[in-house]
């Protein structure tokens, strides 16, 4: 049984809907990511590699025609006259007669035909070849290998846009609290101004409130600077252009449910891509070390050639031949190579060996980290939630007295600066848990990609 623990917390409720615009968002940025292109481009590459590699199982047929014209070169004497001539005498001695002839010339063939023809169709089949099997294991698990990357990279994309998200809306919210801050304080200074003109406060409350002015619109410019640039970084992710409008999802999570640190170990174990991947790399390690091992072993493979060949470019049944062979070969020795081939492979396996486990103590502490924070920001939010009620109730109560004079603007500025410290902080305590759940998704592996896919 699943242990389940329940984070309960309210945000700004816009809508029934949740994440609707979000999700869209998703979807884009993973059909559009730029990178992901080229992560789908060497996955491409991959996919071809492996039609290659099956490729090499079946017969190569090619036509092959050539037709030379030839002069010169080495002449080839044929002592027919020599070898003939002086058996014919002997015949002609014992039979008394002379019908053989006995003055027969010696002849002369050039070595170079003056014209020959020769096309062919050739077909060779690979029979016994065990470095085609590991040949083609090694170029399938690549492409899963490729495949894994991608997955790795929407993966971290999901997470990438969900953050940059709540932190283009983090940021908005913050710029539209300066907004109406700057409203806040100007009517102080307005009412600080009326004061002064009445003698009822010196002219160092009329500075003081000027100040205070001059400091919020710094800071709403420093919150728009902020805002411009989360919204250039979250259009970036998307492949968009940079200035693109950004529409604003409702937010309304009323519960998440998030299972037990253990639970979330054992799924990400089990789903992480990067151990996968590991595991792909180990077989191919040792497919790459039976491809060295298989030089050792002897091929086997079929040869067949027709075609025709003669001193005229002609196709007929006299000039026709065929010639078929069965072509053996065995590496006996090659300076110890792929010996070397072999232990370069255990090495390599060894090493990923080391890799893997590395790797999933790094996991279970991403998780952890990841947990943890996740449980310090859904508790967090209750205390920011009541710190802004307290301090927002306290701030309404000052402005009344100090617009009755029963307050010194000190007290003012003091409850005004609380109050707004006190909402940035509720704001970021908001975003923060969405941000680190989108983190405890992503290192644990919950979201399901096959839809991406």
């Amino acid at each position: 049984m699943i242990k389940i623990l329940m984070i309960w917390f309210i945000l700004f409720v816009q809508s029934f809907g949740q994440f609707e615009i979000l999700s869209d968002y998703i979807g884009y940025g993973i059909k559009n990511n730029l990178t992901l292109k080229q992560k789908q481009f060497s996955l491409d590459q991959s996919l071809a590699d492996l039609k290659e590699a099956k490729g090499m199982f079946f017969p190569s047929i090619g036509i092959n025609s050539r037709y030379t014209r030839a002069g010169g070169g080495r002449v080839i004497d044929i002592p027919i006259g020599d070898l003939v001539n002086p058996i014919n005498q002997g015949l002609n001695s014992l039979i008394q007669n002379a019908p053989y002839p006995t003055n027969i010339q010696n002849e002369q063939t050039k070595f170079l035909r003056p014209k020959e023809h020769d096309t062919k169709i050739s077909l060779v089949q690979p029979i016994i070849q065990p470095s085609l099997f590991y040949n083609y294991s090694i170029k399938s698990n690549l492409v899963e290998i490729r495949f894994t990357e991608k997955n790795i990279y929407i993966r971290n994309l999901i997470a990438d846009i969900q953050s940059a998200y709540y932190n283009y809306l983090k940021t908005k919210k913050i710029k539209t609290l300066f907004n109406n801050t700057i409203l806040l304080v100007t009517e102080n200074l307005r009412v600080t101004n009326s004061l002064y003109k009445n003698d009822k406060v010196t002219i160092d409350i009329v500075y003081r409130a000027k100040a205070e002015l001059s400091e919020i619109e710094q800071k709403k410019l420093e919150a728009e600077n902020d805002s411009e640039i989360a919204a250039a970084y979250f259009n970036f992710l998307l492949n968009k252009p940079l200035d693109s409008t950004i529409a604003i999802d409702s937010i309304q999570i009323t519960n998440i449910n998030v299972a037990s640190l253990e639970e979330l170990e054992i799924i990400a174990i089990k789903q992480r891509e990067e151990l996968n991947q590991l595991n792909l790399a180990l077989e191919t390690a040792d497919d790459s070390k039976g491809l060295a091992k298989s030089n050792y072993y002897p091929g086997l493979a079929l040869a067949v050639d027709y075609g025709f060949q003669g001193d005229e470019y002609r196709f007929s049944k006299d000039d026709d031949y065929w010639m078929a062979s069965v072509v053996f070969n065995w590496n006996i020795f090659n300076g110890l190579q792929d010996a070397a081939k072999s232990e370069k492979a255990d090495i390599e396996i060894k090493n990923l060996q080391v890799r893997f486990n590395e790797l999933k103590n790094m996991i279970r502490l991403q998780i952890k980290e990841a947990y943890k924070n996740f449980i310090v920001a859904s508790k967090t939010i209750e205390s920011t939630r009541e710190r802004y009620d307290s301090y927002s109730k306290s701030f309404n109560i000052m402005k009344k007295k100090y617009k009755a004079g029963l307050a010194s603007q000190l007290e003012y500025l003091d409850a005004q600066n609380k109050f707004i410290q006190a909402e940035i902080a509720n704001i970021l305590a908001e975003y923060n848990i969405l941000e680190s759940y989108a983190n405890l998704e992503k290192v644990a592996a919950l979201v399901d990609l096959q839809k991406f896919n």
